[in-house]
């Protein structure tokens, strides 16, 4: 499948300590029936990239064959060229 917007809302923001213009970063839900192999691959949030900013949170449920499993995910590059994330180890 592809990308839904439907299933995408930014939810908060984190005020960066450094305080200069630009600088907070926003965190992000997203729902989706596409497994993790479809979202990790360069390009599939391409259509948003204007709404998403390198060092973002991605927090996401997706349904693998009825398995839903939710994953962390930080945005590591945003621009026209494309958007990539990266799944985050969490502890």
């Amino acid at each position: 499948m592809a990308f839904d917007v439907k299933g995408f809302r930014t939810t908060d923001h984190m005020t960066n300590p450094s305080g200069e213009a630009g600088a907070n970063l926003n965190c992000h839900k997203y729902v989706t029936n596409d497994d993790t192999a479809a979202v990790e691959t360069a390009a599939y949030f391409n259509t948003i990239w204007r709404r998403l900013k390198k060092g973002d949170h991605i927090d996401m449920t997706l349904d693998l064959d009825a398995t839903v499993m939710r994953r962390n995910y930080v945005v590591t590059a945003s621009s026209a060229a494309g958007v990539t994330i990266a799944k985050q180890n969490v502890a």
